[in-house]
């Protein structure tokens, strides 16, 4: 077991370091000044030079770096934005709960429609109810969410002259404004999400409905509701909860679109508008601590499991 934890934190270690230099590296490579657009919009120095030198940007590649990553191991500091000058922990940790929030919301939407929605397919086999539910969870995988997000935007303001709220509410200011901020967005995640969840209901439940103790069930006189809802759910929504589990990092990644789409001050639009300025540390940043918190999250997945199944201890 002890070998078993030490492999995984090694290799999540790993996983971060090549993450950080991924990151670091794909940010210088894309085009355009950082320094000749802060000249130009916002100039905290007299030349580009003299900026680039306040910067640091004017040091080897491999001296930025080992400066950053050095920083965050040595004294957690993540850096400032070049454009606010604002230690990017304390925006990271402002925004994260609308983050949050937002993945909460979208998480409980789809779980609650795709698990109702593959039961009745499940329960209702190759009947209209089942081919409709089918349908529904084809048309949520291939309909993109943005492009989803940007429809409910665009077409009502065009056919009905009404928009989504813009201006958010914090949830402990004024939960039920909050709500009707939030439920838009939500939804619209949500319902593309729902799709996988459908789809392995559907398919566990059917699995779970055809062992010998469920026949047993049937025998014995319970009605549909009993032997489904407390005989056969229960365990066909174990692998529902490994597919929630990982499809963790696509709930807080979908977040950067569906933010900046419906403006919603959260770690998205904060890392939106940091790539369009080229705001170097901001975007490493916020890409490091969205992968520690996706590496831990599966850490913890990783152990739950080997404590549970002794034989993922010695593989």
């Amino acid at each position: 077991m002890k070998r078993y934890l030490l492999r995984r934190l090694a290799l999540a270690g790993a996983t971060l370091v090549l993450v950080s230099i991924i990151v670091f590296s794909m940010m210088r490579l894309m085009p355009g000044d950082v320094g000749l657009r802060m000249v130009e919009g916002q100039a905290y120095a007299p030349t580009i030079a003299a900026l680039r030198a306040e910067l640091g940007l004017d040091r080897p590649a491999h001296t930025q770096y080992l400066d950053w990553i050095g920083g965050i191991l040595l004294r957690g500091d993540f850096g400032r934005s070049y454009w606010t000058r604002q230690p990017i922990l304390e925006e990271f940790a402002r925004r994260f709960p609308v983050t949050i929030e937002l993945a909460a919301l979208t998480i409980l939407i789809s779980v609650v429609i795709g698990t109702t929605v593959g039961i009745v397919s499940a329960v209702r086999q190759d009947s209209v109810s089942d081919y409709v539910g089918r349908i529904l969870a084809i048309l949520a995988l291939s309909v993109p969410y943005f492009g989803l997000a940007v429809l409910v935007v665009v077409l009502p303001s065009i056919y009905f002259r009404w928009t989504p709220v813009w201006t958010y509410v914090p949830l402990t200011t004024g939960p039920l404004e909050n709500l009707k901020i939030m439920i838009v967005p939500a939804l619209v995640f949500g319902i593309t999400r729902a799709g996988p969840i459908m789809r392995i209901t559907r398919s566990a439940l059917l699995d779970v409905l055809r062992q010998e103790y469920i026949r047993t069930a049937w025998s014995k006189g319970l009605g549909e509701r009993a032997v489904v809802m407390r005989h056969a759910l229960k365990n066909a929504m174990i692998p529902v909860i490994s597919l929630i589990g990982l499809q963790t990092p696509l709930y807080l990644g979908g977040s950067v679109i569906i933010e900046a789409i419906f403006r919603l001050p959260g770690i998205g639009l904060f890392f939106f508008e940091a790539l369009t300025r080229l705001d170097y540390p901001v975007v490493q940043s916020v890409n490091l601590i969205i992968a520690s918190l996706v590496v831990g999250l599966n850490l913890v997945i990783d152990f739950t499991y080997a404590f549970l199944d002794p034989r993922i201890r010695y593989r």
